[in-house]
């Protein structure tokens, strides 16, 4: 899957004034982990309901783990989740999500800020 290559922030890429592609699945894990639900108006049903089950007050922790599990395996080209864990600081709204994956028979993980 070719896509728009980001920076570290969430941004296009420029190199030398051009736009750079990747196959990243990495990136295309982190930017479905960072849409909220109903936020895409081409299809409301994509996203993550972090408003009903992250930003609240004792959110269920498994049902939370298993949606990102979801979510994650919802991109085409991940085979298998090792790992999901997620950290929530509800004083600042936001959460840390850490994932590993298996790729083509290979492993590889990354992270996720969500905040609000």
């Amino acid at each position: 899957m070719k896509d728009l290559l980001l920076d570290a922030n969430g941004d296009l890429l420029f190199t030398n004034g051009d736009v750079s592609f990747t196959d990243s699945v990495v990136q295309a894990i982190k930017i479905r982990l960072k849409w909220f639900a109903g936020e895409w108006r081409i299809n409301t049903e994509y996203g993550m309901p972090y408003y009903e089950d992250v930003f609240i007050k004792n959110p269920n922790r498994v049902l939370l783990e298993e949606r990102i599990r979801e979510e994650i395996l919802s991109v085409e080209e991940v085979n298998e989740v090792k790992s999901v864990s997620i950290s929530i600081d509800t004083k600042t709204r936001a959460a840390t999500i850490t994932f590993t994956v298996v790729v083509n028979g290979i492993q590889t993980g990354g992270e996720v800020e969500v905040d609000v």
